[in-house]
């Protein structure tokens, strides 16, 4: 398999969202959003019945011992909003860290696509303002991670996925030196 550029390019949002593994994560993080919803409804059910009860009770309490009662309600609807923003910040939290151990787990793979494409790089389609399509290896790359990593659940490692000498992955910042240009002259 040849590479018509030593350039390809990838979309990364795609090998994420259209990969076995990815659809995966996705499913499991919204499966635990909508249980979590679902007791989220049942408990604002239970506040507005309680809030009910509480208008009902109010011509009939004197008025220090309305506001106590009130204020609880208060207390109680307020910590069920800010629990959700903690669970809604919680889901954000575990599906970036799902997207970085899945980038982790498929930099050897690109790096063996690289190699067999005769390619030197991998870019990001977003950085590319305009490409012609043919370098775009996404679906190649998408099906090949499907067939190594599958859903990602199996922690058996495939040895031909471990990361080489001569593949940087794409997190890891080069902190080397360059080095200086050849001299192409004949002194």
């Amino acid at each position: 398999m040849q590479s018509v550029s030593q350039i390809v390019t990838i979309d990364r949002q795609r090998l994420f969202s259209e990969t076995a593994y990815g659809r995966r994560v996705v499913a499991t993080v919204e499966t635990e959003r909508t249980r979590l919803a679902q007791e989220t409804r049942a408990a604002e059910i239970d506040l507005a019945q309680e809030e009910k009860l509480l208008t009902e009770q109010r011509g009939s309490l004197d008025p220090a011992a309305f506001r106590i009662l009130a204020d609880e309600f208060d207390k109680k609807v307020s910590e069920l909003r800010a629990e959700g923003q903690v669970r809604e910040q919680d889901f954000v939290s575990v599906l970036e860290r799902e997207q970085s151990a899945f980038f982790d787990r498929i930099g050897p793979i690109l790096g063996g696509m690289v190699r067999e494409l005769g390619a030197v790089v991998i870019l990001d389609r977003r950085a590319i303002l305009l490409a012609t399509r043919n370098i775009d290896i996404t679906d190649l790359a998408i099906r090949r991670i499907d067939q190594e990593l599958g859903d990602g659940v199996s922690e058996d490692a495939d040895p031909s996925t471990e990361p080489t000498d001569d593949e940087t992955p794409a997190n890891v910042e080069d902190t080397s030196e360059p080095s200086p240009p050849e001299d192409d002259s004949n002194n």
